[in-house]
């Protein structure tokens, strides 16, 4: 059974809020990818990586392996690269 916060994704914060596990071994290499795309093109991003079971639990998403918000709402639980990130992003402008 799913929590409340996670039958509803949704984050209070604005610009890109990604919740990742290391439950997929790509996260390990492409979320610092992503991280330094997103400083390098001046994105507010915060990479949120969910280390316990208590707080894959309390996240606001039920897929915690990798989860995409931005200004609050879910966008995706694809992996990004830097290509692809900068693609959604403008997108999204």
């Amino acid at each position: 059974m799913f929590k409340e916060c996670a039958k509803h994704p949704h984050v209070e914060e604005s610009g890109y809020v990604l919740y990742y596990t290391n439950q997929c071994p790509f996260n390990g290499k492409y979320v610092p990818i992503v991280k330094q795309t997103a400083k390098d093109n001046n994105i507010p991003l915060k990479a949120v990586h969910i280390n316990s079971k208590e707080e894959a639990q309390n996240a606001p998403t039920p897929i915690t392996t990798y989860a995409l918000f931005k200004d609050g709402k879910y966008i995706t639980n694809e992996q990004m690269n830097d290509t692809k990130f900068l693609k959604l992003h403008n997108i999204l402008k």
